[in-house]
């Protein structure tokens, strides 16, 4: 669709693809007036342009180097020749960037969250202080400096996140003019909650991926305001997001800078009429499989970033940083992925076991296990958007 705009406007421009699976990603290769080739990634850059990021991927020799360089002295998978690839550093892009007018007050968004990123370190300090300011304001009887920093120090780690969480809704909202995937990107990815909050709070966030069907709402429904009724995608069923933190939700949806906070009581009785399905985060080694371009359909399933995300949790959690990445690195390369007929995945695990998915002729998720044979088929139910198991065991003949 891009490639046709473009030419549209008189623009030379080509698909050029590295991918091998059947869902293959394919990027924009343009070629300038002057000759010049650079290879374009929309598809991922997207998702930061909707929220003011660098793009890393635009015309990035990183980029290249890390999903074409194997194609230097050949064709790519759609068979194109890439000969004389030209690229564009950091610094040029951010001076397009700046004339373009996408950068907002000279800023990028990355630029932002690192410096709450620093703030957030002394999150309880630099709170004292505004309250204390806040209360300096304040006509007739007030809390001494000593009373507010006592209270800020004195909080429970829960109600810090708790703290840190309503502080980022209430800012980051106003930014939230976003539909689609983004949302998550932006919320619970690596883009903003992965990078301002400690690993420790981080993994006290549950997110739920939600809906109810119009029909269903009750006329005292407890999140009405943070329902897009608006958006051309939710028809039957109307979409949101939860996360929840151990005493908190937040309820949100694509619909602008519009959240509701909800107490567990509250959550429960959204329950009753919604349907709440807990969702996986991109981890680590989710995100470097997906660099190697095949079996994505199942890397991204939400069953399949689950058993990834739980043998990624098997690693052991007191080696250092730089061991533990020399480590997700191993086994991301231990982990076999392939495409074809039967798109699958082969995950090694400590014990000699492996365990083996697959998608099978009904299109419906299979985990097989390679030592006993014994298999789990996961049938999906559109209804409460969940999957009910059928346990059996492989017939010789079957494959």
């Amino acid at each position: 669709m891009v490639v046709e705009i473009l030419k549209e406007n008189g623009i030379n421009a080509e698909t050029v693809s590295c991918d091998t699976d059947m869902f293959k990603h394919v990027d924009v290769l343009l070629t300038t007036r002057s000759g010049k080739k650079y290879i374009i990634n929309y598809l991922e850059d997207i998702e930061n342009i909707q929220t003011g990021m660098k793009t890393p991927d635009f015309a990035s020799k990183a980029y290249y180097e890390r999903r074409y360089k194997k194609f230097e002295n050949s064709f790519t998978t759609d068979n194109k020749s890439l000969k004389e690839i030209s690229f564009i550093d950091q610094d040029k892009l951010s001076q397009i960037d700046e004339k373009l007018g996408y950068k907002q007050c000279g800023l990028y968004m990355d630029d932002v969250i690192e410096q709450v990123k620093k703030e957030f370190k002394n999150f309880r300090i630099i709170m004292a202080e505004n309250e204390y300011l806040t209360e300096e304001m304040k006509q007739g009887e007030k809390k001494t400096k000593s009373e507010i920093y006592e209270k800020w120090q004195n909080m429970t780690d829960d109600e810090i996140l708790e703290k840190k969480l309503d502080w980022l809704f209430n800012y980051f909202n106003e930014r939230m003019d976003l539909t689609g995937h983004t949302d998550f990107v932006m919320y619970y990815s690596r883009l903003l909650l992965k990078q301002v909050l400690t690993p420790e709070e981080y993994k006290n966030i549950t997110r739920y991926d939600c809906f109810l069907y119009n029909e269903d709402i009750p006329e005292q429904c407890k999140i009405l305001n943070i329902l897009d009724f608006k958006n051309a995608e939710n028809k039957s069923k109307i979409r949101f997001c939860l996360l929840e933190i151990p005493d908190k939700a937040y309820a949100f949806s694509t619909k602008p800078n519009e959240y509701q906070k909800l107490t567990k009581e509250e959550m429960e009785e959204v329950k009753k009429y919604a349907v709440i399905s807990k969702t996986e985060r991109p981890s680590d080694l989710v995100l470097k499989l997906c660099d190697r371009g095949n079996a994505l359909p199942l890397i991204f399933h939400p069953l399949g970033s689950k058993i990834l995300n739980e043998r990624a949790d098997l690693i052991d959690n007191t080696l250092s940083r730089e061991a533990r990445e020399k480590e997700l690195e191993k086994l991301a390369n231990s982990i076999e992925t392939t495409d074809g007929e039967i798109t699958s995945i082969t995950i090694p695990y400590p014990d000699g076991e492996k365990i083996y998915i697959y998608i099978d002729k009904n299109y419906e998720f299979v985990v097989q296990s390679k030592k006993t044979k014994d298999k789990t088929i996961y049938h999906y139910d559109e209804e409460t958007d969940s999957f009910i198991q059928e346990k059996t065991k492989e017939d010789d003949n079957e494959r």
